[in-house]
């Protein structure tokens, strides 16, 4: 069993952390230099996951971007916050390195009880940071909703929310949009 070296007080270096998540159990954000671990994911947010993926994949690899989830880091802060999203999307030509996306356009999250305040208010504004970011969604698992961030010409974020079956998602720097019922198909919503 692999201990997470995280629990040791030790500040790890990225490449120390990189070469540890090759072989840890359980996967671990990092943080200026402590391991987060991360929880297992719940079916019903890894459904809603793929749903997500399943409306941005083929669309965004025609415009040039390329669509990973799960087990791909993002890089927040250069050296010091690495975090895994459930979605990221970059472009094709960002090969930098093979396990972390350099230049995201696009994250997405499914938020949980134990994730959710993290995912909604510390990850998105770490967000705001990110020069190459254009999209921060956040979906909840339990009832229809979805809050996307957009960050505008002016490099100002507005937020818009979908509650409504027939609310449709739109992505205008991909010339992309969806109905918001999509993201939650293959699965019961409450009434």
């Amino acid at each position: 069993m692999t201990t997470a070296p995280g629990t040791t007080g030790k500040l790890y270096t990225v490449e120390e952390w990189l070469e540890f998540e090759k072989t840890a159990e359980v996967r671990h954000e990092y943080y200026f230099g402590k391991l987060i671990p991360m929880a297992g994911e719940a079916k019903r947010a890894n459904i809603i996951a793929g749903n997500i993926k399943r409306q941005l994949d083929v669309p965004l690899y025609e415009k040039g971007f390329q669509i990973f989830d799960h087990d791909i880091k993002a890089q927040v802060v250069p050296g010091g916050i690495y975090r895994y999203p459930d979605l990221v999307v970059a472009p094709i030509v960002d090969k930098e390195h093979d396990y972390i996306v350099k230049h995201p356009v696009l994250m997405a999250e499914v938020a949980s009880d134990q994730s959710g305040q993290r995912d909604r208010i510390k990850k998105h504004k770490e967000s705001f940071d990110i020069p190459s970011l254009w999209y921060y969604l956040v979906a909840d698992p339990d009832e229809m909703l979805v809050e996307l961030h957009i960050r505008g010409e002016d490099n100002r974020w507005e937020t818009q929310y979908f509650t409504e079956p027939g609310d449709v998602i739109r992505l205008s720097r991909f010339e992309l949009e969806f109905p918001l019922k999509a993201v939650y198909e293959r699965l019961k919503m409450p009434v």
